[in-house]
Formats: structure tokens, sequence, C-alpha cells
């Protein structure tokens, strides 16, 4: 279990590898919502769900952000893939437009470690339908840095597309900084107006994001509107109901807010920052790459800002052994190293008897694919580690009906920016360890912008805590159908476990306000 950081990415959303590991007892004196009684329908057996990558020869197939479904059992069927090119990943498939039967054990897998600590609809939950997902790749470091600026202006002027008055969510981090800086360019370059828009929950040290903001915009020399959502939750509504699954956003509300307030300014589109964590941030397990004349500098920067962590030199050097092994013993020895709570975390106390070992086998399935992709390629465990923070990952649905777009994840971006080399993701030149392991970010602003932004990575956990305290629902229905035990508040272990909760009742009550039924089992 974890606890969030600032929000520097989705907005109204956790971004998922900056979450610690440190569990909070959940707080159960919240108002609740409840929802009306209703007739509890009788499951219907269906296959477990599942998690499998499958194989592709489209090399952007594995960064295409929208989920993509096939039916049921028809894995080796060709079918188009979404980044155009055919696979064999089976026939076609799509959530039903209403009715439908949806699967209390693939909603399960929403409360998984991988369901509550990465952006991810973790699998359909409909039955009969199963995510597609591609293998990733090894990430190779061919591309040029040097192409990083103009190749984020191309995505970012692929999600505006012909619009144009564009908003950009700000949180006073460096990733939406950085994606406002080149996005201002854009709109300089192309005649389009331009707005900022944030939501104002201060980190865990007091620091607003309004404030900081404000200061990153003088420092930038834009003259643009900025827009300050208010942080109470019972100011705005709820977002849309999405059929992809329960929403991952970390504060639903103000995400709703940002984006009413966007589109009542004029903006088209709203952008945001997601993605630059996983893409372009330096992973571990580097020193070996930094082993080279002429790097020095960054090789002790490097293992200093690791010790400050809490102890990885002695991982870098398990790292540097085990590169002289053979890949099933050097990838025995990565997990339990690199993601110990991967094997330690199994399921969710709050599940119901009847789905707890079906959730607990798609977690098991999602750790050996995990392990089998990384190993096939002979990744390094640097490699392995960009391989497993980046993939799977989903991107959140919009909250209203003004269209929103992540660049950093624009599917030709993605895949560029995966393959930068590791040695040029990280400077021991800048006056921070925040700055120093996203030195291809910081690159994109002008010099100076360390005593502009906060020198640390910004972390929210109180304002999410408190958030979820005003925001919690009641999950009365998913209690009824057989999801979660009765008693699932005290077992709850902490606050990411009350908002998915309550992400899931959300969903389970529009999907039977537009006819859904639930099933027993499903396919992921």
């Amino acid at each position: 279990m974890t606890s969030p950081p600032h929000p520097d990415a989705i907005p109204g959303h956790i971004p998922a590898q900056q979450r610690s590991s440190i569990p909070e007892r959940a707080s159960t004196t919240a108002p609740e919502q409840t929802s009306p009684p209703q007739q509890t329908a009788a499951p219907e057996p269906a296959p477990a769900p599942s998690f499998r990558y499958a194989a592709t020869s489209d090399r952007l197939a594995p960064f295409v952000t929208h989920p993509v479904y096939r039916e049921a059992g028809s894995e080796g069927t060709a079918a188009p893939s979404a980044a155009g090119g055919e696979t064999g990943s089976g026939r076609a498939g799509g959530p039903p437009a209403s009715g439908g039967a949806y699967s209390l054990a693939a909603l399960a897998t929403w409360f998984t470690w991988p369901g509550l600590s990465t952006d991810l609809f973790p699998a359909s939950p409909w039955a009969g339908l199963e995510r597609v997902r591609h293998a990733p790749p090894r990430p190779r470091g061919h591309a040029r840095p040097d192409e990083l600026r103009d190749r984020l202006e191309a995505a970012i002027e692929r999600a505006i597309g012909d619009r144009e008055h564009v908003a950009v969510a700000t949180s006073g981090g460096l990733d939406s900084a950085a994606l406002l800086a080149v996005t201002a360019r854009v709109c300089r370059r192309t005649d389009r107006r331009l707005l900022t828009v944030t939501m104002d929950i201060p980190d865990d040290r007091g620091r607003r994001p309004k404030v900081v903001v404000d200061r990153l915009l003088e420092f930038l020399g834009l003259r643009c509107p900025h827009l300050r959502v208010d942080p109470a939750p019972r100011r705005w509504p709820e977002p849309d109901w999405c059929a992809h699954g329960p929403r991952f956003d970390g504060f639903p509300r103000l995400h709703r807010g940002m984006a009413e307030l966007a589109a009542e300014a004029g903006a088209q589109v709203l952008l945001h920052g997601s993605g630059a964590d996983q893409l372009l941030e330096a992973p571990g397990y580097m020193a070996a790459r930094l082993l080279r004349p002429g790097s020095f500098g960054d090789l002790t920067a490097y293992l200093r800002d690791a010790s400050a962590g809490g102890g990885p030199p002695v991982r870098e050097l398990t790292a540097l052994l085990a590169g002289r092994l053979n890949r099933r013993v050097s990838s025995a020895l990565y997990w339990p190293t690199a993601w110990p709570r991967r094997l330690q975390e199994h399921g969710s106390a709050l599940l119901s008897e009847e789905v707890h070992a079906q959730a607990c086998a798609w977690e098991d399935d999602y750790r050996r694919e995990s392990a089998r992709v990384a190993a096939e390629a002979g990744a390094s465990w640097a490699e392995a580690l960009m391989i497993h923070r980046t993939f799977p990952y989903d991107v959140m649905v919009p909250a209203t009906e003004l269209p929103e777009a992540a660049p950093y994840y624009d599917p030709a971006f993605a895949e560029y920016a995966f393959h930068l080399p590791q040695a040029a993701r990280y400077s021991g030149a800048y006056e921070n360890e925040y700055l120093r392991r996203k030195r291809l970010v910081a690159d994109l602003l002008p010099d100076g912008i360390g005593a502009v932004l906060p020198p640390y990575r910004q972390r929210g956990s109180q304002s999410y805590a408190r958030y979820w305290r005003l925001a919690r629902v009641e999950p009365s229905l998913a209690v009824e159908r057989g999801l979660l035990r009765p008693d699932w508040r005290t077992r709850c272990r902490d606050t990411f476990e009350i908002a998915t909760a309550s992400a899931v009742e959300l969903w389970l009550r529009g999907a039977e306000d537009r006819g859904a039924r639930g099933s027993a089992g499903g396919t992921a």
C-alpha cells in the first residue's frame, strides 16, 4: 500500500511511481454517500481474469494508451492494432453501449498491488472481453537526446489538432512546467491561445501550487490566464462515468473542476503531464552505465543520491554482479531486490472470499508476465526497471466532454523517449537530486529553473487523505453484489483502498443504471 505525492501529471491523479509504501490507517468518520436498495442479481459463472502480453510486429502498438479489447478466447486471430497494421491479438471487441455483463472477478483486480499502485485499468470489467496489451520492447538507447524538444513539440501539436485554445494542467512540479513551456512555444508559433489551470492542493510541506505556478509564469515570461481550482471536494461533481472501468484519479472531483473551469474559459483541449516520470526519469541500477570516461562526476553524484535515498548502493553493486550471471539467475535476484512489495502483496483483505483467489491468480499472472518479457529480452536491471515502471500503463480518460491528452504518452513520442540512452537521463550538474534524476525534463526549461520550482518531488499525502475523508462513497452495492466483505471498513489499510472502493462503487452504480448485470467471473 502506498501514500501519495503531490500530483504533477494527470489532473486530479496520483502519479504512480512516486508513491511511497508507508500505509496509513483509514479514517472511518467520513460522511457517506449511499446507493438506493437494489435487487441482487445472481452471479453467473465465467472464466477468471488473466494477464497476458500479446506479441506484435507493430513497434508503436505497446505505446498506445487507449484501451483495446478482444473477444475472450480469440487470441491468435488476426486483428487490426490501434496503432495501425495487423496483429494476431484476436477479434476486436469493445464495451457495450448499454446493458452487458460486468465481471466481479475482474473488478477485484482493482484491489491487487498493480491496481492500487499503478496508473491502470487492470482488466476489462466486462465478461467476455479481454484487454489487449502488447509486449513492451527492450529499451535500446538509440534515440537522440538532442531531438527531445522537437519531438515533444510534434506530440503537443498532434494532441492539439486543429483546436485554437489550449489549456495546460499545472501543479508546480517539473513535468507540467516543462509541458507548459513547450506548449507555450507551440502556441506562439501557431498563433493559438493558452491558459493554465491548477488544483490548489498544498503539498506535505505546505506549499501551494498556485503560488509556485504564478512564479513559474513570471519566470517563463508568460501572460496567460491562470485558473485556480478550489480544492474543496464538494464544490465539484463526480467525473463522467467511464466504460473502461473504475477511474483511478487521485482527486476525481477536482479533476472535474479543472476541466469545467478550462472549458468555461474557452479551452478546447486540456493537456496534462502524465508519463514524464515513466519515460524520461533516470532509472535505478545505472552505475554501470555511468562508469565511462568523463562521467566520474555524474557517477559520484548518482551514488550520493542513491545513498541519500535509503542505501541502494548495495543494490547497485548487486546489479553489477548480476550482469555477469545468466538470465534466469539474474531475474530471480532482480525481483526481490527491485520490487520487494510486489512479492509480498497478494490481494486485498477487503475482497470477499468468492473473488479473492481470482484476484490473486491475476496478480500472479501479472508478475510472471512482467518477469518473462524482461528475461526474454535479455534486459539489464536498469532496462528491466524501465520496462516495469512503464508497462503496463493507461491514461485516465477525460472527466467531462472536454478532450484531454497527455503528450508525453503520445505513442510516437513515448516510443522515442523509451529508447533514449540511460546515461543521458542523469546529470550531476544540477543543484538538487530531483533535477539530476530528471535531467531530460529539466533541460526543456530555461537555466535557473531550480530557483523557481520546489527542490524536491512534491507529495500530497495529507491533502489526499483529507480529500477522501470528505468525498468517500460507501460501497454498499459492492458489498451487496459480493465483491467486498461486509466488514471491509475494519480491514482497510490505507486511503488508497478507500479511494478504490469508492471508485468501484461509483462504477457499479453507473453500470447498473445503464442496464448491466453482474457475473461472478470474467476475462481480463
